[in-house]
This record gives structure tokens, C-alpha cells and sequence, in this order.
């Protein structure tokens, strides 16, 4: 899988999620259309698609309920995608969303796979065991690994690899959820006491080359403030690549 598979992926994905035309992607840099929940769209837990914002390599799709469409197109068809997320913008969004029932949920930043990335030549003095999507299941109860696997029905938990200490224990897991056919959402997590031995790096990077020999784009989210998520992510062979906004009810 090289830069243009998963470039073509990603947008056609994008194209979906936010109700966008091949055409109008070729013509414009800044999409902005009526949300409509297609099939193959990525949604999950409490966001609601009122409002969605992606912005990818200096582009912006963005769907919007028809209520708030012209507000939107007014507003953000000459904005600059890459300052999107500063907090002046935001604040003036939300106050928009809020008029509705609606508030952000979230910024999140994303990261892609960087085909090129050579890795690094280590090994973990750990078993590593792949698990299917029957195996999670049944470790549900009682899960330690709550950013590996979050058994949300919309993205479902489908694979998975464990580092096994010497007494056959799971002491940390990389996870990945479907969140559409052909993009899967990795996340991981590592038991206290076994933090800074590689597991974490050791781990996504295995997941990563998985899906993607299997012709499947691994992309890794995390908060612009988690610079110890950020650093798996990068050290792992993944580079940040795009940004959504998302938003949710008003409880």
C-alpha cells in the first residue's frame, strides 16, 4: 500500500462521511454540504451529524444540517481549513450549534500511515498473540484495556494484538475498531508497571502492518494534548494527517 492507496481511501471515505461529490472534490478545496447520514459513513457513540468537519492536508470537507447550510457556506467557504481549530472559531461555532440543542464534542487530531517508514529492529521479551473478533468478545467483562477495545456497536472491535508477560498475563494490547470498510481506528493501552519498554510502539506498529497487508488503511486518533499518545503514534511509523470536529446534543 503506497501514499496514493491510502490517499484514495481516506478521501473517497471522507466523500462519504460528509455527503461530498467526486466532482465537486476535484473543483473545490472547500466542501460544504447537507449531512445526510450515507451508508458506509463513519459515526459512532453520542456524535451526531448535525455538524462534521474534516480537514485534511490543507482541505476542508464539512457537512451541516440544512438549518445551519447557508451560516456554514457564509462563514467557512473563504476560511483557511488550516487554522479551522483555533479557539476563536470554535467558540464561535459552538455558540451557533448551541441556538439548535447542539454543542462540539470534540476536536481530535488523526494520524495516517506513512508507507516509507522503515521502523526500528527490536523485539519485546513478551508473547505476542493475535486475537479475532469472537476472542474480544469474550473479554469483554472486566476489560483493562478500555482504549484498545471499546466495544461501541457502530465501530466494532475486530482485531486485536496482546503482549503476554511469563505467567500468560495480558499486560498490554493494541486494538482495532471497524469504522468503515476500508479505515479501522487503532488504540492501545499498556498496564501500569509495564509503560516505557516498547510495548506500546511494538504493538501498533505489528496492528499497522496487518491491516495494511491486508489492504486496509490503520489510522491512529488522539487529543492535541497527549503529546505520550502523539509519540507512539509517530515512533510507530504514523504521521498526523487530519483533523475532525465533531458535535453532539445538549443534555
Amino acid at each position: 500500500m503506497n501514499k496514493q492507496d491510502i490517499d484514495r481511501i481516506v478521501r473517497s471515505q471522507f466523500r462519504l462521511d460528509t455527503n461530498c461529490s467526486l466532482e465537486d472534490e476535484k473543483e473545490k478545496i472547500i466542501n460544504i454540504n447537507e449531512a445526510l447520514r450515507l451508508d458506509g459513513s463513519r459515526y459512532f457513540d453520542d456524535l451526531d451529524p448535525f455538524f462534521r468537519a474534516i480537514i485534511y492536508h490543507g482541505e476542508m470537507y464539512m457537512s451541516a444540517d440544512k438549518k445551519i447550510l447557508s451560516w456554514c457556506r457564509e462563514n467557512y467557504s473563504l476560511y483557511k481549513p488550516e487554522w479551522f481549530c483555533k479557539f476563536e472559531n470554535l467558540r464561535a461555532l459552538d455558540k451557533k450549534l448551541n441556538e439548535y440543542g447542539y454543542k462540539i464534542k470534540d476536536t481530535h487530531v488523526y494520524c495516517l500511515p506513512d508507507p516509507d517508514f522503515e521502523g526500528y529492529d527490536f523485539d519485546v521479551p513478551y508473547e505476542i498473540r493475535l486475537l479475532d473478533e469472537n476472542e474480544i468478545l469474550k473479554i469483554r467483562d472486566g476489560n483493562p484495556f478500555t482504549h484498545a477495545l471499546m466495544y461501541i456497536p457502530d465501530c466494532p472491535d475486530v482485531t486485536a494484538v496482546e503482549a503476554l508477560d511469563k505467567e500468560g498475563r495480558a499486560v498490554a494490547m493494541a486494538g482495532a475498531s471497524r469504522d468503515a470498510e476500508l479505515m479501522w481506528q487503532i488504540g492501545i493501552d499498556v498496564l501500569s508497571g509495564y509503560e516505557h519498554k516498547g510495548l506500546a510502539v511494538y504493538l501498533v506498529t505489528k496492528l499497522k502492518e496487518i491491516l495494511m497487508d491486508k489492504g486496509i488503511v490503520p489510522f491512529y486518533g488522539t487529543s492535541e494534548s497527549h503529546s505520550n499518545s502523539m509519540d507512539v503514534a509517530i515512533r510507530s511509523g504514523f504521521m498526523p494527517s487530519f483533523t475532525e470536529v465533531f458535535c453532539t446534543g445538549i443534555t
